[in-house]
């Protein structure tokens, strides 16, 4: 299955590249999965590495990844379930949270 994804920037001088990149996953691959096979391709390393990449689908939260401990929220969903119940396409968005309160702030 082909996807693509865009991320945000994680300090200034990433933000001269483009972030936005097209792969090929395995059809039954899960939200987990996925953050396990971008994790070396395509998520930068962050010193200290305790931040949260939440993965978007147009505008929709679908789940987070916590780097530091390694854990996910949904992370058992299926890419594939969400895009096939959709017309939207094959697009998705991974937005940074620099620590996990910053994500955890969002809820409260």
């Amino acid at each position: 299955m082909r996807i693509i994804i865009d991320r945000d920037a994680v300090c200034a001088g990433d933000d001269m590249n483009h972030h936005r990149e097209e792969f090929t996953v395995p059809n039954d691959i899960t939200i987990a999965g996925l953050f396990e096979f971008l994790e070396f391709k395509y998520i930068p390393i962050i010193a200290g590495n305790n931040v949260v990449w939440a993965l978007y689908y147009h505008e929709r939260e679908l789940g987070a990844y916590f780097t530091k401990i390694q854990s996910f929220i949904n992370g058992n969903i299926s890419l594939s379930s969400i895009i096939n119940n959709s017309e939207k396409g094959h697009e998705f968005y991974l937005h940074y949270y620099s620590h996990p309160d910053r994500y955890r702030k969002r809820f409260i």
